[in-house]
């Protein structure tokens, strides 16, 4: 009887623990978090990226190049920043498509903004302070 009672109490704390993990958390649980990493990267944004639309044509055709989570400009053209100035810096990638960072506006301080992937393989950038509508459009080189 007493084996008995010991089994059915063994039993129970273990339905119990599968219950509070959850049956997934059992099976791989370090899997899905690998997964999950990969996803969310900086990786898609590495290298030369060239500015070809805006709010400000003086804006266009600037260059600027990422490294890490940081971007710096590598041509201002006639935009008023300087080679080397620090453009995007913070990047944190949302999801696989969508990124937050900060920009250097051109009065050199730094501004929220969004950057998204759009279907043709291009980057649009948005700042908060710019106003709705006000999109940047940048491809990679």
């Amino acid at each position: 009887m007493k084996t008995h009672v010991k089994l059915i109490s063994l039993m129970f704390m273990a339905s119990i623990t599968i219950i509070s993990c959850g049956v997934d958390d059992l099976f791989n649980p370090e899997e899905e978090e690998e997964e999950v990493l990969q996803d969310y990267n900086l990786d898609a944004l590495q290298g030369t990226w060239k500015r070809v639309g805006g709010n400000n044509v003086n804006n266009e055709g600037m260059t600027a190049i990422v490294a890490n989570n940081t971007g710096k400009i590598i041509d201002p053209v006639k935009s008023g920043f300087k080679k080397d100035d620090m453009k995007w810096k913070e990047i944190q990638p949302e999801d696989s498509k969508n990124y937050n960072y900060f920009e250097l506006g051109s009065d050199l301080n730094y501004y929220y903004g969004t950057m998204e992937f759009g279907v043709d393989d291009t980057l649009r950038i948005a700042i908060s302070s710019a106003g709705a509508g006000n999109i940047q459009k940048w491809v990679h080189q």
